[in-house]
């Protein structure tokens, strides 16, 4: 069997909303698996000493605008957080805990939160905020997810993701890799399925 695509994403990082909505359809079109790991945005940047976008207002403005275009042609609501960038730390931490033992679940916990935070504008900073959020998904708890929080193995899966995101070459989020070749953001999808269907 063919290896999966390395998905890397971060709960704050608006393309990877669109990105964690899109990337298992478009795998799925072509037989392949998705390998999905989370990771702290703001550590990669400091790792590869990169300006984090919000930091460079002419940047941001310019996201701000594409961000809302971007989310209208894919078909997905669209609404920033008061707070930007939001605190995801207990989102990250939620999905590798769920991860571990509920792939299914971790996904599907994914794409709520994603929606809760940049398609209606829901802070999930909060284990409160955070299970809100992920009403959708059975089992999730405010308990449940103060234990996330204070699980190692989550923490360490979020060290491992940073890891070998850098050893991928990872500039920005969200990142694929397909067959060791990268491509970084929500608008290379296209590419992404083009040299899947050249590989078909």
């Amino acid at each position: 069997m063919a290896d999966p695509i390395r998905f890397y994403f971060d709960f704050n990082s608006t393309f990877s909303y669109i990105a964690i909505h899109r990337i298992d359809a478009l795998a799925a079109r072509h037989g392949r698996n998705v390998d999905w790991r989370v990771l702290s945005l703001g550590h990669l940047f400091h790792a590869q000493s990169i300006a984090p976008p919000p930091t460079i207002p002419a940047k941001l403005k310019y996201l701000a605008l594409d961000f809302v275009r971007s989310c209208s042609f894919v078909g997905l609501p669209c609404a920033l957080p008061k707070v930007f960038p939001p605190d995801v730390k207990l989102a990250r931490l939620m999905f590798c805990r769920l991860q571990r033992h509920d792939e299914t679940a971790a996904r599907s916990f994914a794409k709520a939160v994603s929606l809760a935070l940049f398609g209606h504008g829901v802070d999930v900073a909060t284990a409160q905020q955070l299970a809100d959020a992920s009403k959708p998904i059975p089992g999730i708890s405010v308990a449940e997810i103060e234990a996330a929080a204070a699980d190692p193995k989550a923490k360490k899966a979020v060290i491992s993701a940073l890891d070998a995101a850098v050893a991928d070459g990872m500039v920005g989020a969200p990142f694929f890799v397909l067959d060791g070749e990268p491509f970084w953001g929500a608008d290379r999808l296209d590419q992404l399925e083009t040299r899947l269907k050249e590989k078909a």
